[in-house]
């Protein structure tokens, strides 16, 4: 009898750390998509603001490939490329003689969880300033 519940035991421990060991895997991805999703914010706003302060009107105006590389350099780990950073220079609704810096971020991430399918996910953010010259 002692021997049958240690082995009835032992199948109830596999099953449930297995149950228990995909959630914590699952839980894990999707804090790395969280953390990646943050990273393509902040990497956006910092190349805004780049760009506010060299825009093509000032006295030390930036290319966009310059202003590409700054939302690369604050996003190491996504690795991103500048076919993924879109810049522009919309014109203000609020102040029609003024323009805008926009940087556009999509970034495509690829969601893994053990025994479910691979998904590709498309992390897009875009954040916009005035132009302070």
């Amino acid at each position: 009898m002692k021997s049958a519940s240690r082995g009835q035991a032992l199948a109830e421990f596999a099953l449930a750390s297995v149950t228990f060991f995909l959630l914590v895997l699952g839980i894990m991805q999707m804090s790395i998509l969280v953390y990646s999703y943050n990273t393509v914010c902040s990497a956006a706003r910092e190349a805004v603001r780049f760009a506010i302060v060299h825009s093509p009107t000032g006295p030390n105006p930036a290319t966009t490939a310059q202003i590409q590389q700054v939302a690369i350099d604050h996003a190491p780990a996504l690795n991103l490329t500048s076919g993924e950073i879109t810049v522009s220079w919309p014109a203000d609704a609020a102040l029609p003689s003024s323009h805008d810096a926009q940087v556009s971020i999509a970034h495509s991430y690829t969601l893994q969880i053990p025994f479910v399918l691979t998904t590709s996910l498309v992390l897009s953010n875009t954040s916009q300033m005035l132009v302070s010259q």
